[in-house]
């Protein structure tokens, strides 16, 4: 089947059978990324009472659904991250652990074309029955807590499924990190980061661009560079001299020594930033991560050259700010 990348519009892949068997990574954002579960104390989370709550419900999803399996989840302050199987009838397991027999209440306008036990009567009881609790506990009935859509990842094969097992472990600690990051020191032209600002992230396993980046007057580049693909596009910037900002995952000094970027930096022309110290030489993952968050976080528009669907990145968008344009290249 032909890979259909999500958009604003309709985020499902269209002609999948999500009443089928599959694995699926789900994120569901609350709505203006309100901090409503609680916070992140060194490097785990810190559930208040509406996080707690979050936690009940999703643990009872399948509690009343037999076709469904749950795996790693995590609460986060402002979303939920979580993977979930869909199963045939026949590949139950023979015994399944009991959890209670309390019933989660489907959304109370869970929209009628919902087929019972789809991917999407699982995401409208979870989410309602959590808005709910939430509400009440808030004093504020009807209020809308989620975001109105959510993301899904169609998991492939089990290197994928280790992936995005470890990104959902790791993110409170990769949080923390982009948190006590600090602000960014900068070397070249800090009013880069007053114009328009085209982000482009693209994943590891395609090198060559897909064409040119449609960029719009005055629109600056904002990248971390780090895959293939970005930095062909960098080194097509340089050549173009395009203005550009640089988020560096390693320290400032390092690396910044080619004539090709001292002449971009001395016309202005590039921004160099990073938080991290002069003496570390080289991106770790963590820092992979904190780069392409601040690409996402200070972007305009954001532009993706190449996606592995359920890499890293897929995993990194789904935290995308809800308005904000991506473009698939």
């Amino acid at each position: 089947m032909p890979e259909e990348l999500p958009n604003r519009q309709s985020i499902r892949c269209r002609g999948w059978d999500y009443t089928g068997p599959g694995w699926y990574f789900l994120t569901f954002n609350t709505k203006d990324r309100r901090p409503v579960f609680g916070t992140i104390v060194n490097g785990r989370m810190a559930l208040n009472a509406a996080g707690r709550m979050a936690a009940e419900e999703w643990q009872k999803s399948a509690e009343i659904r037999p076709n469904l399996i749950l795996d790693e989840f995590v609460i986060m302050p402002d979303h939920v991250h979580g993977i979930v199987r869909i199963v045939a009838a026949g590949d139950l397991p023979d015994a399944r652990t009991d959890r209670g027999d309390q019933q989660v209440a489907l959304a109370r306008q869970q929209p009628a074309r919902l087929l019972p036990r789809s991917l999407g009567a699982m995401v409208a009881g979870f989410k309602g029955a959590v808005g709910k609790r939430v509400n009440i506990l808030q004093g504020t009935p009807g209020a809308p807590l989620w975001h109105r859509n959510y993301w899904d990842v169609i998991v492939r094969d089990e290197l994928a499924l280790a992936r995005i097992r470890v990104y959902i472990r790791d993110n409170p600690r990769n949080a923390h990190a982009v948190l006590q990051s600090g602000p960014p020191r900068l070397l070249g032209n800090p009013a880069l980061l007053q114009r328009p600002r085209l982000g482009f992230l693209a994943s590891r396993g395609d090198s060559t661009p897909h064409g040119k980046l449609p960029l719009q007057p005055g629109e600056v580049i904002l990248s971390g560079f780090l895959s293939p693909m970005e930095r062909a596009v960098f080194r097509a910037g340089l050549a173009a001299r395009r203005p550009m900002i640089w988020v560096k995952p390693f320290g400032l000094a390092q690396g910044g020594e080619s004539a090709a970027i001292q002449t971009a930096i001395a016309e202005d022309r590039l921004l160099i930033l990073s938080p991290f110290d002069d003496a570390i030489e080289a991106p770790s993952a963590r820092r992979a991560v904190w780069a392409n968050h601040y690409v996402i976080a200070n972007s305009t528009r954001l532009a993706v050259g190449h996606l592995n669907p359920d890499g890293m990145l897929a995993c990194l968008l789904c935290e995308t700010p809800p308005d904000l344009e991506i473009l698939y290249l």
